[in-house]
């Protein structure tokens, strides 16, 4: 019979090994029976398997050696972007548990090692580095208690984005330049970078643009050509709008390409040109953002909003890229606003009248 031992956290976690993998396996619950039963069920399932006759011949491995592990599995599935990621949190930030054992972690292990990384990165990053960890735990069937870890709280920021007047200046701006067409098509379509910078003469039809490739950074930080996008909902077809179609209709074939500049370079000309016009330091991804808050100010609806985009969820399409105008915001204030006007008066001259 299992019997739990009482860890720090107030939790109760019984340990199995098992012959087969040569692993442990842990059973962690707030209560000491709920552990025990757990563990007492895996035991008597894991006893009516057959032991396979060849004989399974593994090897203990630190944290770090089980990232690396998880890893290399996914590295013909993931996009290059999410494993250029990987490398980096695995290269950068492990310190402090990539050396333990994976059956010697315990949960305040884990907390240990977040408290820590939590002073050095960004909310976010601490929550990909520990989401990428436990992957490497599960894969390896190392089961803890993850979810009673506590990570930073990721605060929401809005992102700074055009007014109506600053994307008439940019369109303006880039006209006549080096990443006019990149610009146009990232303010005007809401394409990301990546499918800006995939986007061949062979994707235009004179009426539309075709999204099926991206070109995203490797895990050596190369730029790479990917014939797919980042996910089905992102290969569409986007009818280009009348000013798209002009500039693209007049601009000279120079490459294969429509924007032959690599992201980076189109950034950096970008803001130089902003700042040159009186305009804040936008970003490139910021247009996205504008077009998919032009999208919502006029009334479009979200599945129309989520093809444009290439997005599968409208929860991204409300919660990520639509933000609110000033200005429409103030509109629609005072629209409601007279809506209750026009109700008071309405009932008070029905009441003189009578």
């Amino acid at each position: 019979m299992a019997t739990a031992k009482k860890l720090p956290s107030g939790n109760y976690r019984v340990r199995k090994y098992d012959k087969r993998t040569k692993k442990y396996v842990s059973f962690t619950a707030p209560e000491k029976e709920d552990a025990e039963r757990m563990a007492n069920e895996w035991a008597a399932k894991n006893k009516r398997r057959k032991t396979p006759k060849a004989k399974i011949i593994t090897k203990q491995l630190t944290v770090k050696e089980a990232v690396r592990e998880y890893i290399d599995s996914k590295s013909n599935i993931l996009s290059p972007s999410s494993i250029r990621g990987y490398e980096i949190i695995y290269r950068n930030c492990l310190d402090g548990i990539g050396d333990k054992y994976l059956i010697d972690v315990e949960e305040k292990d884990l907390q240990e090692w977040v408290n820590r990384n939590a002073g050095k990165y960004a909310p976010k990053s601490v929550k990909s580095q520990y989401g990428l960890v436990t992957a490497a735990f599960r894969q390896q069937k190392i089961l803890l208690d993850f979810k009673s870890v506590l990570l930073p709280r990721i605060t929401k920021s809005e992102p700074l984005i055009p007014t109506t007047e600053q994307i008439a200046t940019i369109l303006s701006m880039v006209e006549g330049t080096s990443i006019e067409l990149a610009v146009t098509i990232a303010v005007t379509m809401g394409l990301r970078q990546s499918e800006i910078a995939a986007l061949k003469w062979s994707d235009y039809d004179g009426k539309s643009l075709s999204i099926h490739a991206a070109i995203v950074p490797d895990s050596t930080n190369k730029l790479v050509r990917k014939e797919t996008t980042k996910s089905e909902a992102s290969t569409r077809i986007v009818e280009v709008d009348e000013l798209c179609k002009q500039r693209l209709d007049r601009a000279e074939h120079k490459s294969e390409y429509i924007s032959p500049l690599t992201p980076r370079h189109v950034l950096k000309s970008f803001q130089s040109l902003c700042k040159r016009n009186g305009l804040p330091q936008f970003t490139m991804h910021a247009q996205r953002h504008g077009n998919a808050s032009m999208m919502l100010a006029n009334g479009i609806p979200d599945k129309y909003a989520m093809a444009r985009l290439g997005q599968s969820s409208p929860n991204m399409v409300k919660t990520v890229y639509q933000h609110l105008y000033a200005d429409k915001q103030a509109e629609y204030s005072k629209s409601i606003s007279n809506a209750f006007s026009k109700i008071y008066d309405t009932k008070n001259m029905t009441q003189n009248n009578s």
